[in-house]
């Protein structure tokens, strides 16, 4: 039964991964909009980086506690565990700023040239 149900939140997983995969790709063959479109749209992108590389300096000192913690008191496939879902989910937060920040310029284009 556990084993079963692994492999269907792997296949999920996957399929999800897939799935944002095709929308990145297809919003990037979108029109970007105007040269100062495009430079305020890297200046929003860098400011947007910029505050997550300092989330995450804050983040990863905390992962790595909390997985020790964890591997002493329940054990270490709980600590490996939580710090793969850590990593996990500043990844999905790095590829979601940097997918957010592709999009607006794109909607931006998109409204002004439908008027």
């Amino acid at each position: 039964m556990t084993a079963s149900l692994t492999l269907y939140a792997l296949a999920i997983g996957i399929a999800g991964l897939l799935a944002t995969a095709m929308t990145y790709f297809a919003l990037r063959r979108l029109p970007a909009g105007s040269p100062s479109m495009l430079a305020l749209a890297g200046e929003i992108q860098v400011g947007a980086m910029a505050f997550l590389r300092r989330e995450y300096v804050i983040l990863v000192p905390f992962l790595l506690v909390v997985a020790a913690l964890l591997s002493w008191a329940v054990g270490p496939k709980t600590g490996i565990a939580y710090i793969l879902g850590g990593f996990a989910s500043i990844a999905s937060g790095w590829l979601g700023m940097r997918g957010a920040t592709l999009a607006n310029v794109r909607t931006a284009e998109a409204a002004r040239g439908s008027g």
